[in-house]
């Protein structure tokens, strides 16, 4: 399989970032709804998707909108299946100021009861005050900033994959149960400067300290090429953690230390996933999902899938399936008098319980909106490049 990644789905322009984020923090949240917004549901159900369909992240971004077509598709085909559901797209090039503009129209239309995305935990920040002010309920597939779900947005923000607070302490329990680093010895840290990269190594350090391993924390710049210095630092270290937003910096890196004749194991995170970019064998990166193209059970949907989209798909669309099921669940059950709010959308999307997914296991929201039973998942990178299940 071919896996496909361009940036980080935290990663925007920062200058935009700051200027949204400001801007909505100077506005007072008020979680009330700007229409009634009722709906026939014998005319369909609309939902809007925010996603960077085009731009840096585009491949990411398409890839969420098919396995949400993907679904949709699926469900509008049985004649059983009411009510139909429509999906609108938006796209926001991973840009907060873009995904603000879509978020404001989606809100304006009075037809759409809910809202899959955005992709990136800035533009969720930039579009929450936007989206709860109107009422409408938004559940992301890859956003993972553990501060949304902190209850300024619950009942209106979810999202099925779990958050960094999730990942550091997998990561740490990897590097020191399956990867051998014990007390005492050393784990360099190497952050890109970016808000995820520094926070999720900030947890994965106190995790790693409070096991007793010492932590080496360095920092470097999206533009580095070379890791000269710090790879002759790493001498000591047994594990080197990369949780950097560009794979092709993951790939120098180990390249580097290769060089230097270091043997520290490289251990990468979800912005390294991308085995066009990152193929270093023997490296690891944690990702917020499974590989559904690897389960048994997935083996007819994703040839469906790979059919109707042809060219490969990555772990980043598949939670976007997963969400337009729980949409479809909810709506039927808000349809039950044949008609729809956003306020009944809200409440019995967070009351959906799907037994069995794609991911192999079920799914389901706790009560400030993040996934139940919330697991990161470990790859190995193979001899050939490929990326391998192994945690």
């Amino acid at each position: 399989m071919t896996y496909r990644r361009v940036g980080l789905i935290a990663g925007v322009a920062i200058l935009a970032a700051l200027a949204v984020v400001a801007a909505a923090a100077a506005r007072p949240a008020t979680h009330q709804s700007s229409s009634a917004a009722t709906a026939s549901c014998s005319k369909g159900v609309q939902l809007g998707m925010l996603a960077p369909i085009t731009g840096p992240a585009g491949s990411i971004g398409s890839d969420q909108l098919h396995w949400a077509q993907f679904y949709v598709a699926r469900w509008n085909a049985s004649k059983a299946n009411k009510p139909k559901i429509k999906l609108v797209q938006g796209d926001t090039q991973l840009d907060p100021s873009k995904a603000s503009t879509v978020a404001q129209s989606f809100a304006s239309n009075a037809s759409i009861m809910g809202v899959i995305g955005p992709a990136g935990s800035d533009e969720v920040q930039a579009v929450a005050p936007i989206l709860s002010k109107a009422g409408l309920v938004f559940a992301s597939g890859s956003a993972t900033r553990v501060s949304l779900t902190n209850g300024q947005y619950k009942g209106f923000f979810f999202r099925d994959v779990p958050n960094d607070g999730v990942q550091g302490p997998t990561d740490a329990n990897y590097m020191n149960k399956t990867l051998g680093v014990k007390s005492g010895e050393t784990v360099m840290i190497v952050d890109d400067q970016e808000s995820y990269s520094t926070g999720l190594a900030d947890i994965v350090g106190a995790s790693l300290a409070a096991k007793g391993i010492k932590v080496d924390r360095e920092s470097i710049s999206q533009t580095a090429t070379d890791f000269s210095s710090l790879v002759a630092k790493a001498g000591s270290a047994k594990v080197v953690f990369l949780p950097f937003q560009l794979a092709s910096q993951a790939q120098l890196f180990s390249q580097q230390l290769k060089a230097q004749g270091k043997s520290a194991i490289v251990f990468g995170s979800d912005g390294t996933f991308d085995s066009s970019k990152f193929s270093t064998p023997g490296a690891y990166v944690s990702f917020f999902a499974p590989d559904v193209t690897t389960i048994a059970k997935n083996s007819a949907l994703v040839k469906a899938y790979n059919k109707a989209y042809p060219g490969g798909t990555t772990p980043f669309g598949a939670p976007n399936y997963v969400l337009a099921q729980m949409y479809a669940a909810a709506a039927t059950m808000a349809c039950s008098d044949n008609k729809i709010s956003r306020a009944e959308m809200r409440k019995d999307l967070a009351k959906v319980r799907l037994a069995t997914t794609i991911f192999g296991s079920p799914v389901a929201f706790t009560a400030n909106g993040d996934v139940a039973g919330a697991k990161f998942y470990i790859f190995k990178i193979q001899s050939d490049g490929s990326y391998k299940t192994v945690g």
